[in-house]
């Protein structure tokens, strides 16, 4: 019984997935503008509107400053009308703000945030 019990009320570690759309109806948007997640997350960045999009991690926004890690959770390939792409957060990744921006579409105020939470 006491083994059954505890089969019922651990709750083993799982990942979660989020989806954020680039180029919606609302225009030069990532929609969510932010998303909050845990290590070992998944985003998936689908394009939708205005492409081409991509996925740039300001190094000055980001918890550790780090250029390599920046570089490591960007996608900088630029991606047409749906098309995909996903980042998986790294089990080690500081928690705080990670800002990023659409490289082709910063100045028109297309911006994003993940917030890792651990």
């Amino acid at each position: 019984l006491v083994v059954g019990s505890f089969f019922l009320t651990a709750n083993p570690a799982s990942a979660d997935s989020y989806t954020v759309k680039m180029g919606t109806a609302k225009g030069l948007v990532f929609d969510p503008k932010v998303v909050t997640v845990k290590p070992g997350d998944t985003i998936k960045w689908e394009v939708g509107n205005l492409p081409p999009h991509n996925v740039v991690f300001d190094v000055s926004k980001i918890p550790t400053q780090d250029k390599a890690l920046a570089d490591a959770l960007s996608h900088k390939g630029l991606e047409g009308a749906g098309k995909s792409f996903e980042l998986t957060i790294p089990a080690d990744a500081p928690a705080g703000d990670y800002s990023y921006f659409c490289l082709p579409h910063r100045g028109a105020g297309m911006v994003g945030k993940v917030v890792v939470a651990v």
